[in-house]
């Protein structure tokens, strides 16, 4: 598969797993609600597609909702699964490790086709990809590193999807992913209201 098929691929892929994701909850009683005071965050996917069919997809899911997923899997089985996967890779070692690097840049990868950067500043562990021809990237990733230190620093089993929200909450509004391709654009941001 292209490098331009790859990218087309997975910019229709993201929203599609958004609605499987968001279809189950849709129909089930007794969705968590949220605690007294607390604002709702919303996970917003909008794709929109100006060649061929001019399709335009948004969808808005409030992190409530994710949550009975994400609470549905067996985090230590999960855990386990990874760990067999990559079994001589220590990830928290390895996250700890980019955590005390110094220099903010520790991979770029550059071609013909495209160049590839990963660093992180103060706030965020980020991911740019720009193609060929292009001024701006083509592909952004943008984590709070709050939520990777969450993520790889806690064990499995002791995960809490409501602590991990709570990361999110002091880097809100915030754009996770976006990826513009030609004419295809594929955003995915949390927001508070």
């Amino acid at each position: 598969m292209t490098g331009l098929n790859q990218t087309r691929s997975r910019t229709r892929l993201a929203p599609l797993m958004a609605l499987a994701l968001s279809l189950p909850l849709m129909v089930l009683p007794g969705a968590p609600t949220l605690a007294a005071g607390k604002s709702v965050i919303w996970m917003r996917v909008e794709v929109n597609d100006q060649g061929g069919e001019h399709t335009k997809v948004k969808i808005n899911l409030p992190l409530s909702l994710i949550e009975v997923v994400v609470d549905s899997i067996d985090r230590g089985d999960f855990m386990a699964e990874i760990e067999q996967e990559h079994p001589s890779l220590d990830i928290p070692k390895l996250w700890r490790e980019i955590r005390k690097m110094e220099g903010e840049e520790f991979v770029t990868i550059q071609s013909d086709k495209e160049n590839v950067r990963v660093w992180k500043d103060s706030e965020f562990f980020r991911i740019n990809v720009r193609q060929e021809g292009q001024t701006e990237p083509n592909v952004e990733v943008k984590l709070p590193l709050a939520v990777m230190d969450y993520l790889f620093e806690t064990d499995g089993k002791e995960l809490s999807f409501e602590n991990l929200v709570e990361k999110l909450r002091g880097h809100l509004p915030l754009t996770v992913v976006q990826v513009k391709h030609e004419d295809e654009h594929v955003k995915i941001w949390l927001e508070e209201e």
